[in-house]
């Protein structure tokens, strides 16, 4: 629909939101094929053997020259699976002429790279021209959404542009030579790379020494070196009888001229070293190393009595003794070396220094942990089971109080009880240690943004990284125990709950604390009495996803010495007891669905108040 203006001289004037959507605006060229192939898209009477040449012959062009991004990545995937299957003939062809040669010594080797040809031909045959009639048939249907999606928004790419051409023409030189060399080329062994490399720096910490700069100068001065390292060995093995310092001095002499030959070796294999098996290991087989240090000192740390102190009277005195060992003599590293060295030089200082804090949580841990079990296992099991029915029955249907009670029957009848309880207080310490801290954590989130764009990404971070990860700080300051494992637990199991409490008090309308807020209400009473009521399903939530997160930790643990389900689970995986895991693997997620089910109907239940 045209709207117009009259401007202060009388005359009329288009609205500038108006605009000619038609087929030959979109198009720019080539109006007179795309308006009825368009109109018979719209009216579904294409017929199935009409295609775009274009798109047929060069689709990644065509795509481009018009906008259609998708269609040229999909177009770019299908001829470089093509022809990557296709290169495999120049790959294979050279080892299956080589095997033929003996070919009842290498029948295997025959049969096996006969097939690979044979079925990497047919495959980037088929793909090749299928994928192209296929691309050829839906350009014009791609092309046609396209115009659909640019009459409303007049953003979406139209026309034709050589700028596109050119975008396209630098994505297709960075993808398909690198993947179509890769192609051709066997793998290189997987220490040839880090071959290259210690050859290197070795050769070039002898230039330091001979003072040169290339290897053909430096190989004359070394086997210049080695002659005459030779001639004076001869001249003592010459000597009827030797005295003790000349055999010593002989010792020497074979010791260096051993030592000269391997680093002779090493220059020699490092000029066979072409310029194609430097490319391979810089750009095909692996990313480039970037840089190859000097390792961390070697340290360790460890807390011995204080024998001074203790004299004078300081019992149970303490201090820190600092070790340092020789480096190897011409080591490098890597940065992933180094940092791991480093961050494990931090982690023993730590541990060393702050030992009677890490022993003191280590206890406090331990303490809760045995009372909640204690809780748990000397409780009459028909008490527990009566409990866990009595809140199904309260907060959820009849169903979920027949699925409760037939877990329950389970856990009794296959006798997994008590180590299913040692599982719940472990699930217990770690669920109310994560209450006691996230919920004041995502109070604060929500009501300090600076402090919530500084939280956001560690809770995603904590929440990303693979659950075993855990384990492995946790064994490094606390050791191999239950209270490492509730530790590891905690921290798994924690963003749910600081992140939905947040949620849930952010989520608070403004017009209800406004509300509060004109009635003279503190900050103090309008958190206590408007936003956590009304954030408590969001919370509920939170503890729901968080005991579940505890729970599937509470099972890994079992790795670094927790007890209960995980255990048996971890233990008939040692022993390749199929049924013994799967029985335990079952207690866990019966335990977890009827917590689960629990959970949810006192969220429901809140949710309606």
């Amino acid at each position: 629909m045209s709207t117009a203006t009259t401007n202060l001289s009388g005359a009329e004037t288009r609205d500038v939101s108006d605009r000619d959507v038609a087929v030959g605006t979109f198009v720019t060229e080539g109006e007179r094929y795309y308006a009825p192939a368009f109109e018979d898209i719209q009216k579904r009477e294409t017929p199935f053997w009409r295609l775009n040449l274009w798109a047929l012959l060069i689709p990644w062009f065509w795509a481009a020259y018009r906008g259609l991004w998708l269609l040229f990545w999909v177009a770019l995937a299908v001829d470089v699976l093509a022809i990557v299957c296709l290169l495999q003939i120049i790959k294979y062809s050279p080892l299956l002429a080589e095997a033929e040669i003996n070919a009842s010594a290498n029948a295997t080797l025959v049969a096996r790279y006969t097939s690979w040809l044979q079925v990497f031909t047919t495959t980037g045959l088929v793909v090749l021209i299928a994928g192209r009639l296929w691309l050829g048939h839906v350009a014009n249907h791609w092309y046609y959404r396209q115009y659909s999606r640019w009459r409303i928004n007049s953003e979406t790419p139209s026309g034709i542009s050589m700028k596109r051409v050119v975008i396209g023409a630098v994505i297709m030189a960075l993808v398909m030579p690198l993947t179509f060399y890769r192609a051709t080329q066997q793998r290189l062994d997987d220490r040839a790379c880090l071959n290259q490399l210690r050859a290197g720096e070795q050769v070039e910490g002898l230039y330091s020494v001979y003072g040169v700069a290339s290897p053909d100068a430096l190989l004359p001065l070394m086997q210049s070196q080695a002659d005459e390292l030779t001639t004076r060995r001869a001249t003592l093995d010459a000597l009827d009888e030797l005295t003790d310092a000349q055999k010593s001095e002989r010792s020497r002499l074979r010791s260096e001229a051993r030592q000269l030959d391997r680093s002779i070796g090493t220059v020699e294999d490092y000029q066979q070293i072409t310029a194609r098996d430097r490319f391979d290991c810089g750009f095909i087989d692996d990313f480039p190393t970037l840089a190859r240090l000097d390792p961390p000192e070697s340290v360790t740390y460890r807390r011995v009595p204080d024998e001074a102190a203790i004299a004078n009277g300081e019992v149970g005195a303490t201090m820190l003794l600092r070790n340092v060992k020789d480096p190897v003599e011409g080591r490098k590293v890597s940065i992933f070396t180094y940092t791991a060295e480093s961050i494990d030089i931090s982690i023993n200082y730590l541990r060393a220094s702050y030992a009677t804090f890490f022993d003191t949580m280590t206890s406090i841990l331990r303490q809760s942990l045995i009372r909640v079990e204690v809780a748990f296992m000397e409780t009459p099991w028909p008490v527990v089971a009566f409990l866990f029915l009595v809140l199904s029955w309260a907060y959820t249907d009849r169903a979920t109080t027949v699925f409760v009670a037939s877990s329950l029957v389970f856990l009794a009848v296959f006798e997994l009880w008590q180590i299913a309880m040692q599982t719940m207080a472990l699930v217990v310490v770690a669920t109310a240690i994560c209450v006691f801290v996230g919920l004041p954590v995502g109070i604060w989130m929500a009501k300090n943004k600076y402090f919530r764009w500084f939280t956001e990404p560690v809770l995603d971070v904590m929440q990303t990284i693979p659950s075993l990860s855990y384990l492995v700080p946790a064994v490094a300051f606390f050791g191999i125990s239950q209270p490492p494992a509730v530790l590891a637990t905690v921290v798994f199991a924690i963003p749910p709950m600081v992140k939905l409490t947040a949620l849930g008090i952010l989520q608070v309308p403004e017009s209800t604390k406004e509300a509060a807020l004109a009635f003279g209400a503190s900050d103090r009473q309008l958190l206590r009495k408007v936003e956590l009521p009304m954030a408590v399903p969001s919370i509920m939530a939170g503890l729901n996803q968080t005991i579940m997160l505890a729970l599937s930790m509470a099972t890994i643990s079992a790795f670094i010495g927790a007890a209960g389900l995980g255990a048996l689970v971890t233990e008939s995986l040692g022993d390749a007891q199929a049924g013994k895991g799967l029985l335990a693997g079952i207690a866990i997620a019966l335990v977890a669905m009827m917590i689960d089910r629990i959970l949810r109907g006192v969220r429901a239940s809140f949710s309606r108040i």
